[in-house]
């Protein structure tokens, strides 16, 4: 992700209730920006999962159910990722919210 504000940091800085318009508008934008960068990574894992998911059902002799497929994935690396990338978005649409009711309030 190229966003020149981690997720962490945003968390710290739209806690402070005394941000100014400015800023409050700047912390909307840079949120906004890493929601989109989210969002198309999870887009990549997700390709991934449904090739891993068709990889399996091919190659296993063993019969082997979606969910168990499903549950294979979330324990690989980049299942764990993907799991990341979701509550990731989760936090960033809350506070995206969050952001815009402040701004709101101010208009």
């Amino acid at each position: 992700m190229t966003s020149s504000i981690t997720l962490k940091e945003l968390l710290q800085v739209v806690k402070e209730q005394n941000l100014s318009k400015d800023q409050l508008e700047r912390y909307r934008d840079e949120l906004s920006v890493l929601f989109a960068e989210v969002h198309l990574r999870m887009a990549e894992m997700e390709k991934m999962e449904a090739l891993f998911f068709v990889d399996v059902k091919k190659n296993n002799t063993i019969e082997i159910t979606d969910i168990g497929i499903k549950r294979l994935w979330r324990a690989k690396k980049e299942g764990q990722e993907l799991i990341e990338l979701s509550h990731t978005s989760k936090a960033i649409e809350k506070l995206l919210s969050s952001l815009k009711s402040r701004l709101y309030s101010l208009y």
